[in-house]
């Protein structure tokens, strides 16, 4: 099976992207995503996400990422940012703006052949984001020492199509 997009429409998605997605598809008759799941490389940034329709039927595509290739954690004000093996730390009044900074400077487009997400950013915002948009009285005491918000950044995923009964491996070029 060939890898997509073809060189010239990968070419001219880089004239106007950041990330190009590639992709190659495979069967899966064998391969489930639980087994997949186990496959991947140890640690504490994997993640599945299984979609669901209504709450009782299995959707149309399982997500599989590991080994992102950026964090940005925040608590309270103070941001950190992870990145080929670097931290940078600093103060920050907005972290969310900072967020949507990151998510802007990595941009791929949508290809046909391929679900609505395909890499980016995953993660989430905890109850106590609310405060970098509204002012709230004080917070009570942090005993559980959470960011308020963690996002991974994944350039590389194993998608399942149930519908078809394919695995779409993806990998991101980054082409700035």
């Amino acid at each position: 099976m060939p890898y997509l997009p073809d060189f010239e429409t990968f070419c001219n998605l880089a004239r106007g992207h950041d990330l190009v997605p590639v992709y190659r598809q495979l069967v899966s008759d064998t391969l489930t995503p639980v087994s997949a799941y186990g496959r991947l490389p140890a640690g504490d940034d994997t993640f599945l996400f299984e979609s669901v329709v209504g709450g009782e039927r299995i959707g149309r595509y399982s997500f599989l990422g590991a080994q992102p290739f950026l964090w940005l954690t925040a608590h309270g004000n103070h941001v950190s940012r992870t990145q080929d093996g670097q931290t940078q730390e600093w103060e920050c009044d907005d972290p969310l703006a900072e967020l949507e900074r990151l998510v802007a400077a990595h941009r791929a487009p949508h290809i046909p052949g391929l679900p609505r997400f395909a890499g980016g950013a995953v993660g989430y915002a905890g109850y106590d984001t609310v405060r970098y948009v509204e002012r709230l009285p004080n917070a009570p005491a942090d005993d559980r020492h959470l960011p308020d918000l963690a996002f991974a950044f994944y350039d590389r995923m194993v998608i399942f199509d149930q519908l078809r009964k394919t695995v779409l491996v993806v990998a991101h070029a980054n082409v700035r």
